[in-house]
């Protein structure tokens, strides 16, 4: 039997013009988590070399025995540390044409606090992996940039652990500054032994760790740590049971510490730290300048100068390099 061809076709709108369906909201799943400089506390600095003074008592003596009716003999006491950093601008630059402020942009009524809302998200993120980096300071010229010291920076050995490795150190500041760089030494497997010998360095030197912030990978090292602890959940007779394939807390002879994952520290590194001896001081707070017109736009830029308070870096410990 022959096929037949339908005498008439059924209507399409393949030649029609059509309204653009285009929703009125922008979707972002960027991270905007900024763990370390939610937790720090806040400072004022007054300059862009920020000071701070640091002591720690004299060695405990087991055998403080005085003899009865001996004279009094007085000894110099050691005067506190003083320790700096420098002030760095973080700082973004955008500008919007007259146009483009005055037409009907989809997913935001103004282009120019878009763009606003969004610079100020990412100078957050900046200043976050800013503030847990190894950079040392650098007081800058006229053709570099002044350099905050980071969180790395700052611990330095012996609390820069080296866990079953060789070659781990950070030295101390120099004149008070964190200018050394870190030597990562060579890689090794994390292991609960290697943590435990972290919280007691730090415990040690008087700091009380109550934050173990790491990267994803070493998160679920440290989740993996078999302990006196069981993975149990309390679940209804009727509800289904949950799988618990990660910690949320490391509890120690030291405390108990939350550990936190986070987008912005080193992958490798390993932070046991005390959040009470940390701050983010500011010179300029986050403010929003308007820019001299050049052409038919507005022209803006955000930015905030600030710096890292390591009050007392010997609160705190790292290990680098770790897997």
């Amino acid at each position: 039997m022959t096929a037949t061809v339908a005498a008439t076709k059924a209507y399409d709108i393949s030649g029609n013009v059509l309204k653009e369906d285009l929703r009125d909201i922008i979707y972002d799943i960027s991270p905007m988590d900024t763990i370390f400089m939610t937790r720090a506390g806040r400072g004022t600095a007054k300059s862009t070399t920020h000071e701070w003074l640091t002591d720690t008592l004299a060695a405990v003596n087991a055998k403080n025995a005085a003899i009865e009716g001996d004279a009094f003999g007085a000894v110099a006491r050691t005067l506190p540390s003083r320790l700096k950093n420098y002030t760095q601008i973080a700082r973004k630059d955008f500008e919007v044409t007259g146009t483009a402020q005055k037409t009907s942009n989809a997913g935001m009524r103004e282009l120019m606090a878009y763009h606003t809302a969004q610079a100020s998200k990412e100078i957050k993120r900046d200043m976050e992996a800013g503030l847990l980096s190894d950079e040392p300071a650098s007081a800058g010229t006229s053709v570099s940039a002044r350099v905050a010291a980071g969180a790395e920076a700052w611990i330095y050995a012996p609390n820069h652990i080296s866990v079953n490795q060789s070659a781990a150190t950070t030295t101390a500041p120099v004149s008070g500054f964190a200018t050394s760089p870190v030597t990562d030494g060579t890689a090794t497997a994390f292991t609960s032994a290697g943590l435990n010998s972290m919280l007691q360095q730090a415990w040690s030197m008087g700091g009380e760790v109550d934050t173990i912030l790491v990267g994803p990978t070493l998160y679920n090292t440290i989740s993996a740590f078999t302990g006196i602890a069981t993975r149990f959940r309390d679940v209804g007779s009727r509800q289904q049971a949950q799988i618990i394939g990660a910690a949320d807390v490391y509890v120690s002879a030291f405390g108990s510490h939350n550990i936190v994952l986070s987008r912005w520290a080193r992958a490798t590194t390993v932070f046991c730290l005390d959040m009470s001896t940390w701050e983010v001081a500011y010179l300029r707070p986050f403010q929003t300048v308007d820019i001299a017109k050049v052409g038919d736009a507005e022209r803006k830029a955000l930015l905030a100068e600030y710096t890292l308070v390591a009050k007392s870096p010997m609160a705190n410990t790292k290990a680098t390099n770790m897997s």
